[in-house]
């Protein structure tokens, strides 16, 4: 019982004063967000597909986790409805029942043989003993650093909280639960899918019916409408495009979306009458840089929009070979994707590896 106190005792008390007394403004929600929906684009493609829609019962022993969730089978799962013996005040239990847990936020959730309920999609979740929908564990919210979620004072936890999509989390993080080595689309009811075995006959060019954008061919960017239906898109889409609509979550490699979303931008500058570097801060949008951007690059984004202007997006330098993803040339600072990509700039300048300012973020 001793392990599991420290948590508990937190549990008796009011969640929403966890942390800063102050309130940060938090962005709107991604149009994204708003347009995933937590069930599976058409039925489910096996009994362990359809069983995770609604939860079934494991151990913690059969899951693996990952830094932002637990995986089961090749699935991204919510664990919840977790009953732990050990505790003796009936209500402190029952309260922990009925939270949805992302991660392992106290000793209760490292116990392998801890039996425990998973499940996929948030609105159809089920187990015997649940008396009203359970709800996301702020603990969690605060180990995964969900939204930045440790900066945030009460009022904008509990926003967070109240908005969470377990689809879109999972797409932000998509690299530790996918193959990293090729596009995957996943949805609860469905088996990953690599993008290209979908309809693999398809157009590998096209115009974006979301951002208009003329998709060159032989990279892999262009989604035409016939694979898109299988991501609940009606339109030709380019894979950026698609990443932020897709009813489920896609998953997309690093240097390729990165290498999309930037021929993307140089194509939509040339039709400008100015580039973003020649754009004062006030003309810069941060919703512009992450329309722009990757999911894999949002967490980072949504903590920077916080305290700093928005940033240039992949500012070049003349006679270097080296991009930075975000600049900020007022400050000669900017943000790159690897330590290899800075070691192609010039000095003079700081910058900084993404991976290294979002683990410095929390």
């Amino acid at each position: 019982m001793g392990r599991f106190s420290r948590h508990f005792e937190v549990l008796t008390q009011a969640i929403s004063g966890m942390g800063s007394a102050g309130d940060t403004a938090v962005a709107e929600a991604p149009t994204a967000e708003a347009a995933v929906s937590e069930e599976g684009t058409s039925a489910p493609d096996s009994s362990i597909e359809q069983a995770l829609l609604k939860g079934m019962e494991v151990t913690l022993g059969d899951l693996d986790q990952t830094e932002h969730g637990w995986m089961y089978r090749g699935h991204p799962v919510m664990v919840y409805a977790v009953d732990v013996a050990a505790v003796d005040d009936p209500q402190v239990r029952k309260e922990f029942f009925h939270r949805i847990h992302l991660a392992s936020c106290c000793g209760a959730l490292e116990v392998p043989d801890q039996v425990v309920w998973i499940g996929t999609a948030r609105e159809a979740l089920a187990a015997p003993g649940l008396e009203s929908a359970p709800h996301v564990c702020e603990h969690c919210l605060a180990k995964v650093n969900h939204r930045g979620y440790r900066s945030l004072g009460p009022r904008d936890r509990k926003r967070v909280a109240e908005a969470f999509n377990f689809q879109w989390h999972v797409s932000q993080y998509a690299q530790e639960f996918f193959a990293a080595d090729a596009a995957h689309f996943w949805a609860p009811g469905k088996q990953a899918r690599a993008l290209e075995q979908i309809e693999p006959d398809a157009a590998d060019s096209g115009t974006c019916g979301f951002c208009e954008w003329q998709v060159p061919a032989g990279n892999g960017w262009f989604v035409p409408v016939q694979r898109g239906m299988e991501l609940g898109l009606s339109v030709d889409s380019c894979v950026l495009c698609a990443q932020q609509q897709a009813m489920g979550v896609l998953t997309l490699p690093d240097d390729s979306a990165l290498a999309a979303s930037q021929a993307r931008c140089v194509d939509q500058e040339s039709a400008q009458s100015s580039s973003p570097e020649e754009a004062s801060e006030d003309e810069r949008s941060w919703t512009q840089v992450r329309r722009q951007l990757p999911l894999s690059w949002h967490p980072l984004c949504e903590q920077l929009e916080r305290s700093l202007s928005a940033p240039v997006l992949f500012q070049r330098f003349t006679g270097y070979e080296g991009v930075a993803v975000l600049a900020w040339p007022e400050h000669r600072r900017g943000i790159v994707a690897s330590a290899e990509d800075r070691e192609l700039l010039p000095e003079g300048w700081d910058f900084w590896i993404m991976q290294d300012v979002l683990g410095s973020l929390g």
